[in-house]
């Protein structure tokens, strides 16, 4: 399995998006708040996945999906459409060496051609958006320019407690999960090549910048 130290990034870098998307709007006493009902895989996918990029060059973020999910519970079909606040938090990191890890949100500039971005106290360190609904599809795509040389990681919350505009109270947790994309963990000085799980879902993706 991929070691503890391995989710840095993603633990550490990126706020949980239970804390910065969810809001309790469910007016039900019997139901509550947190009546999270399905559970979602949200694929998202970086282009070019190179392990080296070079500066002023343009790595992608794109998520691309139907409103139609798997839940992982049931193995039934949902349309999860007029979602109110999925998203996530995105958080950067620099390797300066194994046991440190520099927030670099700032190393870079940021392209958004889908999505919404979001206002947040931790600019060093995440930028936080909304994806958008287009024509029965959920979508986001970020550019990233990287502004310095080095290694860097990146990682993706998931989106927890997320309401449709028309349904409050029934609730769904999303994993965000890079699919059809090389991840490069190697370039991350905190993980046993040798002996990690690299099939499991994860929003973490590393890269060197020269």
């Amino acid at each position: 399995m991929v070691t503890k130290k391995a989710y840095i990034l993603l633990i550490g870098l990126a706020i949980s998006a239970s804390t910065i998307f969810s809001t309790c709007t469910c007016n039900k006493q019997i139901i509550g708040c947190d009546n999270t009902v399905y559970s979602f895989i949200l694929d998202i996918k970086a282009h070019p996945d190179s392990e080296i990029i070079s500066l002023g060059d343009t790595l992608w973020l794109e998520i691309n999906s139907p409103v139609e999910f798997e839940d992982i519970s049931s193995n039934t079909n949902i349309n999860y459409s007029k979602a109110v606040n999925l998203g996530s938090a995105i958080g950067f990191g620099e390797f300066a060496d194994k046991d440190s890890v520099i927030e670099s949100a700032n190393s870079f500039d940021f392209k958004l051609i889908y999505g919404k971005n979001q206002s947040n106290p931790y600019v060093s360190k995440i930028r936080e958006y909304l994806f958008v609904e287009q024509g029965d599809r959920y979508l986001f795509k970020l550019g990233i320019v990287p502004k310095k040389k080095g290694i860097f990681g990146i990682g993706l919350s998931n989106a927890v407690n997320v309401y449709r505009e028309d349904d409050k109270c029934t609730k769904a947790d999303f994993v965000i999960s890079f699919k059809s994309t090389r991840q490069h963990y190697y370039l991350n000085p905190n993980i046993d090549a040798s002996n990690s799980d690299t099939t499991q879902p994860s929003g973490n993706y590393y890269f060197k910048v020269e």
